[in-house]
């Protein structure tokens, strides 16, 4: 999926891809890009560079999504989604971030809508969403996305997204958003330059 937003100087176009476990590196590298705020804000707490080691080797086990958000092919965003075991219905946890010069530009909201295409079209009822009480970026994405929110506690906003179920509509945007970002791959790669010509 690509859609556009305004970069810091220019209108940028944002494109959304899942990640592969081929990819780990790249998404462990994401991490570092992100300030202390940024990084507390994701995680719920401070967080050692060993903790993202072992986290980034886990990420894509067991059913496990990940997504990036990228500009001319520079991974600026996160989002991640967890199945939960023995729910039913099928449901998830889903969790982003975004390296600080990109926020509030709509790379969460990309993510985060193709993130519901993607859960949609494999029968996922709701998606939950946890965050700090004071991470108003999240509140403000989860509200956008018409999620219910609930107050845990002085420190935790809880949020659910329910999911239709999957329409055509949900269908092309996967497919489609998949295609179209592997062929501005291999076109940036000069792979298609060479061969098309």
């Amino acid at each position: 999926m690509t859609m556009h937003s305004t970069a810091p100087e220019t209108a940028t176009a944002i494109t959304i891809r899942r990640l592969w476990s081929s990819e780990r590196d790249l998404f462990r590298s994401h991490f570092d890009r992100l300030d202390p705020a940024s990084r507390a804000m994701r995680f719920g707490a401070a967080v050692h560079d060993s903790f993202l080691d072992i986290y980034a080797r886990s990420a894509f086990a067991g059913g496990n999504m990940v997504f990036g958000a990228f500009v001319d092919g520079e991974l600026l965003g996160v989002g991640e989604v967890k199945l939960l075991a023995n729910s039913l219905p099928i449901r998830a946890e889903a969790a982003f971030s975004v390296v600080p010069e990109w926020q509030d530009k709509g790379v969460g909201d990309a993510l985060f809508a193709r993130i519901i295409a993607a859960l949609q079209n494999r029968g996922v009822s709701s998606v939950l969403l946890w965050c700090r009480s004071s991470n108003h970026r999240m509140r403000h994405l989860a509200d956008k996305h018409n999620a219910e929110l609930n107050f845990t506690g002085s420190e935790e906003t809880h949020g659910e997204v329910r999911l239709p179920w999957p329409m055509p509509s949900s269908i092309i945007e996967e497919v489609y958003g998949e295609a179209i970002c592997y062929t501005n791959t291999l076109w940036r790669s000069n792979w298609l330059k060479r061969n098309v010509a």
